[in-house]
């Protein structure tokens, strides 16, 4: 039964849901906002953070207490090593972090039965590198089919993937090579809402109305996404910024502002209880936005770790195909190639000066 209390912020009934989080401009804050969604998502649903980072580049392990004491074969390596594992539940089981998470103004009668996984109290499971920082990293897959395994398999409901993929770079890149992006196998999914993550500074605004701007024209779903402004400098941004804004706002689904907050600029997410109301509240409301748009996934074949997996580098150049004319009629004309030989569409001539 649905509680009054917390009644907006669960997701459809019998939903996985899917929420990679992605960051348009660096310093964004992504991996704290990755955070505090898992922490808002965790009273109502069994939820999961998946953190795709190198170990030497997260933040994770620290913020869980756990350093370099836990042995290589637990966190996201032991469910990865060797390739082509399938994923099973008792290496799941081994491999996470478990973290409760304080309720706030959440009333424990308020929260929904979840049964076993609610017998420690509200909390949410992190995946993560946690071996020391010099370990080689692990590939991570970037197939969003792998993800919703990951919750079916471990019997998840909510899932947060805490990206370090460069959006904006691998978009573009994936585009000019006449391949799909990793946001676009994202944005195919009705059961995934991607969150994009920027600074609330002039760069960090405009970085987000270029890239929305981009995607729109690829005929990519933008208003089935959310766009997060997160203050990480405690001063007031430019006021140039909200014409930057302005300028996405309504062809998103959402666009939230995360205030700044002392506590995690001091310490992480290390202290859950110290976060700011305010902050969580911008939290749930994301939250909110995702239970809204959050759709059941048709069904699929289960895959196996090595079949999406990274593919390796190819030297050879890519061949650039003619895009098919998008859902909002923008195709590309195709440009004159300076080489002398036929046109290809996509070509860009270089820059002078």
């Amino acid at each position: 039964m649905r509680k009054r209390g917390t009644q907006a912020l669960l997701l459809p009934h019998g939903v996985r849901a899917l929420v990679p989080v992605f960051a348009a401009s660096g310093g964004s804050g992504r991996s704290t906002l990755a955070g505090l969604l898992a922490q808002a998502l965790a009273p109502t649903t069994r939820t999961v953070l998946v953190d795709t980072s190198p170990r030497a580049a997260s933040p994770w392990a620290d913020w869980l207490g756990v350093g370099v004491a836990r042995d290589e074969a637990v966190g996201l390596p032991g469910v990865l090593s060797p390739p082509g594992r399938p994923l099973d539940l008792a290496a799941l089981e081994t491999a996470v972090v478990r973290r409760g998470v304080p309720l706030g103004r959440l009333r424990k009668d308020d929260l929904p039965d979840m049964g076993t996984d609610a017998a420690g109290g509200p909390g949410y499971d992190v995946l993560a590198d946690v071996r020391p920082w010099t370990r080689p990293p692990v590939s991570v897959p970037d197939d969003p089919r792998w993800y919703a395994q990951l919750l079916q398999t471990g019997g998840w409901f909510a899932g947060v993937v805490d990206t370090a993929v460069p959006l904006a770079a691998a978009h573009v890149a994936a585009r000019n090579a006449a391949r799909p992006s990793v946001l676009d196998l994202w944005a195919r999914r009705t059961d995934a809402v991607p969150v994009l993550v920027t600074a609330a500074t002039g760069f960090g605004a405009t970085a987000l109305a270029r890239l929305v701007t981009v995607l729109a024209q690829d005929g990519l779903p933008i208003d089935r996404m959310i766009a997060v402004v997160v203050n990480v400098a405690g001063t007031d941004p430019p006021k140039w910024m909200q014409g930057e804004l302005d300028t996405v706002r309504g062809r998103l689904a959402a666009l939230v502002r995360v205030p700044y907050d002392k506590a995690i600029r001091a310490d992480g997410l290390a202290r859950l209880g110290d976060v700011g109301a305010a902050t969580m509240q911008a939290a749930q409301q994301i939250v909110r936005e995702v239970a809204g748009l959050v759709r059941p996934q048709a069904s699929e074949e289960r895959v196996a770790y090595d079949e999406v997996a990274p593919a390796p580098q190819s030297h050879q150049p890519p061949v650039h195909q003619p895009p098919g004319p998008g859902p909002r009629g923008s195709g590309q004309r195709p440009q004159p190639n300076p080489s002398g030989g036929p046109e290809r569409p996509g070509w860009v001539p270089p820059r002078r000066g």
